[in-house]
């Protein structure tokens, strides 16, 4: 088989390992091995650069890791990322070059003995930045001739384009996790604001009313209302918070359906759920899956606080392009046009759809309760963070 074909090949399989799967670790490292057999080197570490440029992390499979032991689970970014190492090309640098180099006398032995005279250093880069490098280790005389100087430098840029694109997701999330936490301050704020200065005309009120000799029984029955509402408020929104920490770690539905038992056991309120498919509710990306949560919390809360339901039914029903969320409850009822938006959150269950580009209904169910209904399409992706080298 020609070389060159060969070698197009294998960069093919690089690239498609790295694309094929969600599990980034270990599709990385199948990338890697896959780089390493093609080469028949002994060894091929990653070394990424961590977020403060400082060091380089070891990226490795268990028999590599094992290999160089804690002595090398780390390197210093100050002797590695320099010349000739790293290059503005970002083309491999092949040890057996520049052994006469300060940058390789002054390495420590143990170093030289693993990586060896005819050591290779790939450079990992994307979009101009230098994120890291694979060395391939050989136990044997290895020259970097043209076809594998091009081979590595075009492994090198698929591979890096991975970290970097993953980095990219993982800095969106972030940014989204902290905008959902902004959220929610001003939410908990407003919200918890207008009831303060509720409790506070009441008790100005009972106090005016005291002064003047006024039978203030009935006030206080107000003013201990107020206070019950306010702590199932905060009640409320702590059980929501929870939820939100804890969507990371478990799949959608299983979220919905652990705030649903929350909701059932610290408001006595029975509860049904219904997920006909679970696999395709599981797929929603975490930005929906979070506003999609927050509704469902807000319905729940206005489904004890407003509709004085007995009972409420959840449905998770997704396609292939959308997702859909329903909350349907048996209490009193109401007319959307007839209630204040800040009354019952409706105005900020909107809001949170139109950032997914989603849709909210509100209705009468067909027992006179309510049904809240969530739709947005399913336009995103999230994958699981990678676990070193997120900074950049």
């Amino acid at each position: 088989m020609d070389e060159g074909c060969s070698y197009l090949s294998e960069l093919v399989r690089i690239n498609d390992t790295l694309n094929w799967s969600d599990a980034r670790r270990e599709s990385y490292l199948a990338a890697v091995e896959i780089l390493r057999t093609t080469l028949g080197a002994r060894l091929a570490p990653t070394y990424l650069l961590e977020s403060t440029g400082t060091r380089l992390e070891l990226v490795a499979d268990d028999d590599d890791e094992a290999f160089l032991s804690e002595e090398y689970a780390t390197l210093s970014a100050a002797g590695h990322v320099r010349s000739p190492w790293v290059n503005p090309q970002e083309w491999p640098v092949s040890a057996a070059d520049h052994l006469d180099d300060e940058s390789w006398i002054a390495q420590p032995d143990s170093f030289k003995e693993w990586f060896g005279e005819w050591g290779v250093v790939v450079p990992l880069h994307a979009d101009g930045r230098h994120l890291g490098a694979v060395l391939l280790c050989f136990d044997s005389e290895f020259v970097l001739r043209s076809p594998e100087d091009e081979f590595l430098a075009a492994a090198g840029r698929i591979l890096g384009s991975a970290l970097y694109r993953w980095q990219v997701l993982d800095r969106e999330r972030e940014l989204g996790a902290l905008e959902e936490r902004r959220r929610l301050s001003d939410e908990l704020h407003d919200d918890l604001s207008q009831r303060a200065a509720g409790i506070g005309l009441n008790v100005a009120a009972i106090r005016l009313d005291a002064e003047k000799g006024v039978e203030i029984g009935g006030a206080l029955a107000r003013l201990d209302d107020a206070v019950t509402d306010l702590r199932r408020s905060l009640r409320h929104e702590m059980l929501g918070l929870r939820a939100d920490a804890q969507l990371v770690d478990g799949s959608f539905a299983a979220q919905v359906r652990t705030h649903l038992e929350h909701f059932e056991q610290e408001l006595g309120i029975p509860t049904a759920f219904e997920c006909p498919d679970p696999d395709g509710v599981d797929a929603v990306p975490l930005p929906l899956a979070a506003q999609l949560l927050r509704v469902l919390q807000e319905s729940l809360s206005n489904a004890h606080l407003h509709a004085a339901a007995s009972h409420v039914t959840v449905r998770l029903l997704s396609a292939r392009t959308r997702i859909r969320l329903e909350v349907e409850d048996d209490g009193n009822g109401f007319d959307p046009e007839t209630v204040p938006d800040s009354r019952l959150g409706l105005s900020i269950m909107r809001e949170r759809m139109e950032q997914v580009d989603g849709s909210l209904l509100i209705g009468r169910s067909d027992g006179g309760g309510t049904v809240v209904v969530a739709d947005a399409p399913l336009t995103g992706e999230w994958l699981g963070a990678f676990p070193v080298g997120r900074g950049a």
